[in-house]
């Protein structure tokens, strides 16, 4: 067996480590991201829809500009990234069958109707709960048991309304859970750069 030298010890030790950091980590910038604009479209459709204007569905025009920043975005931390885990791997997957979940309810809109938005809220709800399971964040876990249960609530209400529980299931399921992963996040990191 060949002997490695130093350094060749010291990047393993290293990438071990980062990958077990990158384990438990997310800074919450995708929730953040999506929560913000879904709030933001939901209130804007909500104030036009009330205005009487024409067109209120206009507001979520948001969501191609989110789109464009996503890829943007996923490509940069693609390139940062040093180590790729279980973890991310398991995530990938999960997002795409979540894309693909909320993709199939907002094509069949029109078949859908009043419940489009609670199923929307249930493709959410499966998102966060997984989510918060594989990175062991209880807030994340608690907004997506919350958007189940918005959902449920949703199904019996009107158009106008469901718009204001879908606002609140962002902001409860996406939003305050962004922010507090964020805050972890910048806790670890703190703490690995004490510790170093």
């Amino acid at each position: 067996m060949k002997n490695m030298s130093n350094e060749e010890s010291f990047q393993i030790i290293t990438s071990m480590i980062e990958a077990a950091r990158k384990e438990v980590r997310d800074n919450g910038s995708w929730f953040l991201l999506w929560g913000w604009l879904v709030f933001i479209a939901c209130g804007l459709h909500f104030i036009l829809l009330k205005s009487g204007f024409d067109k209120p569905w206009l507001a979520w025009m948001l969501m191609p500009a989110g789109g464009v920043i996503s890829v943007i975005k996923g490509i940069r931390e693609e390139k940062q990234q040093r180590v790729k885990t279980y973890v991310d791997t398991f995530m990938k997957y999960v997002l795409i069958a979540f894309l693909v979940s909320l993709l199939s309810v907002l094509v069949n809109m029109q078949h859908l109707g009043l419940s489009t938005y609670p199923m929307v809220m249930m493709v959410y709800g499966i998102w966060l709960f997984v989510s918060g399971g594989v990175l062991e964040f209880k807030p994340l876990i608690y907004g997506g048991v919350l958007n189940w249960m918005l959902a449920f609530v949703a199904f019996s209400l009107s158009f106008d309304e469901q718009l204001i529980i879908l606002a609140a299931a962002v902001l409860f399921g996406y939003i305050v859970p962004g922010y507090l992963l964020r805050s972890r996040y910048i806790k670890a990191e703190r703490s690995t750069v004490s510790a170093a």
